[in-house]
């Protein structure tokens, strides 16, 4: 939000929280504001991953005049402009008139997304849902377009990043133009109800927090005769500088409410410190297998000599699976933070805020003696997913304030502060990271499946000589 704005303000302002949905006298908010449906904005899909298609498909949902007229991605373009067409041939379908692309506006490859950006003009948006590595330069492009900008978390996966979409939220903050990131839990009634009363003291003063996110994730095998940069960018997950590590992908939807509740709704909010500790106990998977295998040319004897090995893989890459932190903000508060991604173990999602006259969840707050002291009635009527594109389209048709670029860098900077704290092993101080930290994504931007990958794996396949030791990794530049 802008200085002068608070969200809780903002939000206030807007129908689309007080009704449950996005109605104002029978119409939807942006037709509301353009009812003669003249105003129409052009949007392009960079990166068509489940999440992508799927923010698509939200954005139809608020019933304004637009149209999708690009789709960029390395590896899927192709299939989803023609599953986005189908969807808008059907009367039924939400996205029904809301598709016009042309074949000459689906690129793939690592530097599509700037031929998309060109299909665009000033005041048009963006959906960004490539791999977390490649955000800041595709917000970037976005911005110096002059484009509204919706962007899925995370924004950064190293101090470099976080430095380089803070310069691009200043200028999209010059240009008056909106951005939303994909932390949707700030769009969701029983959690900005919930921060608004522990704000207001209703536990006291606010002493420590716990998030978690624990679970397991997905890993792609590897295809025969793939490059290591392809390998690398579908199996994004498993790299640090495509993904940043479960802490960064994941565990900054949770990182941010510990932000959003420290720091008073301050948008630059942050700790200022943090100690950690965490590990890889499931080691990389034998791709050393892989590369034995026999040139057969026809896929179903590739099958038969595959499938009595194929259970012998579990997970590439360098990724840890497991880390514990405990932040420090500048108040003296903290927060204590754990991420996993071990299959059959204990798989918490959720936040708890600890204060001097009592403690709460998402929703619910009680006191010292276990009596509930609030409980959230303003339930949601619809998906918050849908509920960010809402925010985003208001603001954009009414030109209302909304920028969320600023808390979300802070909240993706501070789990790349938890990350190198564990890598570390000793004690991190956010100024100096910020400052000085070490970059992962490469300093000159990956653009080509051909390029050589960041990181290479040895001789039998494995990444753990590329792995950070504590005690001897170094994470400064």
């Amino acid at each position: 939000m802008s200085k002068k704005t608070s969200r809780r303000q903002f939000l206030k302002t807007s129908t689309v929280i007080s009704a449950g949905a996005a109605v104002v006298g029978g119409l939807t908010i942006a037709q509301s504001a353009h009812a003669q449906g003249s105003d129409q904005i052009k949007l392009a899909l960079i990166g068509a991953g489940g999440r992508g298609t799927g923010a698509i498909r939200d954005r139809a949902q608020v019933g304004d005049n637009f149209k999708v007229v690009a789709v960029a991605d390395a590896f899927n373009a192709n299939n989803v402009a023609r599953d986005l067409r189908n969807d808008a041939g059907k009367a039924d379908n939400p996205l029904n008139g809301k598709v016009d692309i042309p074949n000459d506006q689906v690129f793939g490859g690592l530097d599509g997304y700037k031929k998309a950006i060109d299909c665009l003009s000033a005041g048009d948006q963006v959906v960004l849902a490539a791999p977390p590595g490649f955000r800041p330069f595709h917000y970037r492009a976005a911005v110096e377009k002059g484009c509204h900008v919706f962007m899925e978390k995370p924004v950064c996966v190293d101090a470099p990043g976080f430095r380089h979409v803070m310069e691009t939220n200043r200028m999209a903050e010059e240009k008056n133009l909106k951005v939303f990131v994909g932390f949707q839990r700030r769009a969701e009634p029983h959690y900005y109800n919930w921060v608004d009363k522990i704000h207001a003291g209703e536990i006291g003063d606010l002493q420590y927090s716990r998030v978690y996110w624990n679970g397991d994730i997905w890993c792609r095998q590897r295809n025969r005769g793939e490059s290591e940069m392809n390998f690398q960018v579908r199996n994004w997950y498993h790299f640090v500088w495509a993904c940043g590590e479960n802490i960064v992908e994941q565990h900054c939807h949770n990182l941010d409410i510990g932000n959003w509740v420290h720091s008073k709704g301050d948008r630059m909010g942050h700790p200022v410190q943090a100690n950690a500790m965490g590990g890889r106990t499931r080691k990389a998977g034998p791709e050393a297998l892989l590369r034995q295998a026999p040139p057969f040319a026809d896929q179903a004897k590739w099958d038969e000599w595959f499938q009595p090995i194929k259970g012998q893989f579990y997970r590439q890459g360098q990724a840890w699976d497991h880390m514990f932190v405990e932040y420090v903000y500048a108040d003296g508060s903290r927060m204590y933070s754990q991420c996993r991604h071990i299959p059959n173990t204990w798989s918490p999602v959720s936040e708890t805020i600890i204060g001097t006259k009592g403690s709460g969840t998402p929703g619910n707050l009680v006191g010292r003696d276990g009596q509930r002291i609030w409980n959230n009635t303003e339930r949601p009527v619809k998906n918050p997913y849908q509920w960010e594109h809402d925010l985003l389209v208001k603001a954009i048709r009414e030109d209302k304030p909304m920028h969320g670029g600023w808390a979300a860098a802070h909240s993706c900077m501070t789990a790349v502060l938890g990350r190198e704290a564990a890598y570390y092993g000793k004690e991190l101080k956010w100024d100096e990271l910020v400052e000085k930290g070490r970059p992962y994504m490469p300093n000159g931007e990956v653009t080509s499946l051909t390029q050589e990958a960041p990181v290479q794996p040895d001789a039998d396949g494995f990444y753990e000589s590329t792995v950070p030791v504590p005690g001897t990794y170094n994470p400064f530049v």
